[in-house]
């Protein structure tokens, strides 16, 4: 499973691939968006009768919904993209914290132990 997630992104660095790709997706998305709103406007305001313009608008207000999703999905991907990234740097950096955070709570619950016992 490992080596074939490794065989994929070997194409583009990894660091840099994903992370533009994803930022000219939102930026595209964004755009889209922005045209989106614009027809929703000039739908409410322009001529015709009320039962077509509401369809229309309908229309435009689930696509602008669903290119939002789009967008927060792509953005999350990113986050959560950049947090790995972070943390495979951190833990390379300081190995020894990996561990310090599982010590703590059971010197913890050893002290109140003995404070109980005590």
């Amino acid at each position: 499973m490992a080596g074939m997630q490794v065989s994929s992104t070997s194409s583009s660095s990894p660091a840099a691939g994903p992370s533009r790709a994803t930022a000219s997706q939102i930026a595209q998305l964004q755009k889209q968006l922005q045209s989106l709103t614009k027809d929703l406007k000039e739908v409410a305001n322009s001529d015709g009768d009320a039962k077509t313009k509401q369809q229309k608008q309908e229309l435009l207000q689930a696509q602008i919904m669903a290119v939002q999703a789009q967008i927060e999905a792509l953005q999350r991907a990113q986050q959560q993209a950049q947090l790995e990234k972070t943390q495979a740097r951190q833990s390379e950096a300081h190995p020894e914290d990996e561990a310090a955070p599982r010590r703590t709570p059971a010197l913890d619950t050893l002290g109140a132990q003995i404070d109980t016992y005590a």
